[in-house]
């Protein structure tokens, strides 16, 4: 490669490392980079190569553990369907109960009106059994009466009746007629009596057949409520094996969800180490780096002399200097990583040191803004601009005008804001000031 290729191989390194590290990169000369590639090379490929497995037996892990929890999440699936299908069967089971609970009070209402309906009966039947013997005292009250009304009647007729048949009976067939009416009323009384006896057997059997079937009505209800009752129990006992069974699913479905949570927190874990040797890997070759760079710095300084800015970027008076100070708009103490250069919009902007621009437009709070990087890790920066007379990518020589001081961004009047940065890292500028 000839000397006239240098040019371009630098900015196509430089336009690789701003990609990755903003404008704050580097760019070695082609033979100081061969001599340092030879060990960065060596370490950086050995480092690769353990990283890489490291690497590629995380992913497998962190790839089993993700089928693992997706055959999980299926397993837990499976057996959501199995406890939506129980808790279905237990609120059917429920139902039922209600249902067997509503029959069984209503059985309940029933044997109360068979038992009152037996009470009833007997009440009446001892009714019936009490007015029976009322009229067996009755009738032998009658009997007895009517027994001393004969012996009476034979023994001392009435006058009249003597008076009227004495005429034409003798006494012995007066007593004789007195004693066969005496007999021929207590036959009648007593079929009347009879008649009454038989009329309260029925009422007595008729009271005691309606407590009969009131009782065999009883028995039955009785049956039919302990058929309920056992219905009840079997639906019981099959409501606590339901819920046994749910109870065993749920601890299922626990140990699922707790296995599931070991294994995102391994994930997690995995991917954290992955994270923390990324990071370390990153800051090892960001410190190789910048080795690397520091180690050309100091080699072109032992051969060049140290870095030095070669033109002021401004005309104007240095208005603030680099370090803290109270911030002209929003009143609070803030490191100033740079210093001002007073100036009217307009006056002219000069590159301080050749290079090439690697940020030309807006910035934030710097306004319109241009970055030239000069190489070894130095860059420098303008900013509050009104014009910029440069563009990206572009190749400026140390005094070249590249834009002019203005007010753009957060500024209170028109002045340069300049800046020089080494690795990234701001420092004063004014002792590499000529």
């Amino acid at each position: 490669m000839g000397a006239s290729d240098t040019p371009g191989r630098t900015r196509r390194i430089v336009a690789h490392r701003l990609r990755k590290y903003c404008y704050f990169i580097t760019i070695f000369g082609v033979r100081r980079l061969r001599r340092l590639s030879g060990a960065l090379l060596l370490i950086g490929s050995a480092a690769a190569l353990m990283a890489a497995a490291a690497l590629a037996q995380d992913d497998e892990r962190i790839e089993d553990l993700r089928q693992q929890r997706e055959q999980l999440a299926r397993d837990a699936a499976d057996v959501a369907s199995q406890i939506d299908a129980l808790v279905a069967d237990d609120e059917a089971l429920i139902d039922a109960l209600q249902e067997l609970d509503d029959f069984v009070d209503l059985q309940h209402t029933r044997i109360q009106a068979a038992e009152s309906a037996i009470l009833t009966a007997e009440a009446e039947a001892a009714a019936a059994r009490a007015e029976a013997e009322w009229y067996v005292d009755e009738i032998e009250t009658i009997r007895e009466r009517l027994r001393q009304r004969a012996i009476q009647a034979y023994v001392q007729p009435p006058v009249d009746v003597v008076e009227q048949f004495s005429t034409s009976l003798n006494e012995s067939a007066v007593k004789l007629f007195l004693l066969d009416l005496a007999i021929g009323n207590e036959l009648e009384i007593t079929d009347e009596l009879r008649t009454a006896e038989a009329q309260l057997e029925a009422v007595r059997r008729r009271a005691l057949d309606r407590a009969e079937d009131a009782d065999e009505e009883r028995q039955a209800q009785q049956q039919r409520l302990a058929d309920l009752e056992d219905a009840r129990a079997a639906a019981m006992e099959l409501r606590l094996e339901i819920q046994s069974r749910i109870e065993e699913w749920n601890l299922v479905s626990a140990d699922i969800e707790q296995s599931d949570k070991e294994m995102e927190q391994e994930i997690f874990r995995i991917e954290e180490e992955i994270r923390r040797r990324e990071e370390e890997r990153r800051r090892q070759e960001e410190e190789a780096r910048r080795r690397a760079i520091e180690e050309e710095r100091r080699r072109h300084e032992a051969e060049h002399g140290p870095f030095e800015l070669v033109a002021w970027p401004a005309d104007g008076e240095k208005t603030s200097g680099f370090g803290p100070r109270v911030h002209p708009i929003f009143g609070t103490v803030r490191q100033h990583n740079g210093i001002d250069l007073g100036g009217d919009t307009g006056d002219r902007v000069r590159a301080a040191r050749s290079g090439e621009v690697i940020l030309a437009g807006q910035r934030g709070g710097f306004g319109n803004t241009i970055v030239i990087y000069h190489g070894l890790g130095y860059s420098t920066l303008y900013a509050h601009l009104s014009r910029i007379e440069v563009s990206e990518g572009q190749n400026v020589q140390s005094g070249d005008r590249i834009g002019a001081i203005g007010s753009t961004g957060w500024s209170t009047g028109p002045h340069l804001h300049f800046e020089l940065r080494i690795d990234g890292k701001a420092v004063d500028p004014t002792p590499y000031l000529p």
